[in-house]
């Protein structure tokens, strides 16, 4: 496996093109509920692939997974083609912390291959973009300093309240109205959107810091 240690929060431009983008989505302080994974497969197009961890969630997209199987499932991609795992803050890391006491060798590999985004964007954005840089962390204002468009509808700012909504819902065992299909399927854009656009600003940070 390539020595990873010494740039835990770096990517070269040949690691940024071939990692793996994920992006848990849950409400604060609660277990998430949809893990999104940006992947390029073998011969086809770059996707996201969604699963929902929460059983509550079953059925809402096309496949439900144990987080833990969910992580190992990203841990045995990235081990088999030796790529980087990338997310947005440390939230997802902490996310996957919760199974040291179960699968402690399944979170140190997590741990030796994360990458922390933000702190890879702010390290561009201070070396090459410090008159327009974002004064804030948030993925959005990087996504917007590199001209990433994402429709309003499935921005952020409502991911806890449709979650709140939804899982009372499941939990009746009432089947989701039109508008909370609606909200359901903007959050999983949301998320895909979130996946995508990550990628888009490791890319193009990479190209920009190796440039001649």
């Amino acid at each position: 496996m390539t020595d990873l240690g010494r740039r835990v929060n770096r990517l070269t431009a040949a690691e940024a093109l071939r990692a793996l983008y994920i992006d848990f989505e849950g409400r604060i302080d609660e277990p998430p509920v949809l893990l999104g994974v940006h992947r390029r497969g073998r011969g086809a197009q770059p996707y996201v692939q969604q699963d929902v961890v929460d059983p509550t969630f079953e059925g809402l997209v096309p496949r439900y997974m144990p987080l833990r199987d969910a992580v190992a499932n990203v841990v045995q991609r990235a081990v088999r083609r030796d790529r980087r795992i990338v997310a947005w803050s440390e939230h997802e890391l902490t996310v996957v912390r919760t199974l040291a006491s179960s699968d402690p060798d399944l979170v140190a590999e997590f741990e030796t291959r994360f990458v922390n985004a933000l702190a890879f964007a702010k390290y561009w954005r201070n070396k090459l973009h410090a008159g327009d840089r974002p004064e804030e962390g948030r993925l959005a204002d990087y996504l917007a300093l590199i001209g990433y468009r994402v429709p309003s509808c499935y921005g952020p700012g409502n991911v806890g309240e449709t979650i709140r909504v939804v899982r009372a819902r499941l939990e009746r065992g009432l089947p989701l109205t039109d508008g909370q299909h609606t909200r359901w399927h903007n959050l999983v854009e949301h998320n895909r959107h979130d996946c995508a656009g990550m990628r888009a600003v490791c890319l193009r940070a990479t190209r920009e810091l190796e440039a001649p």
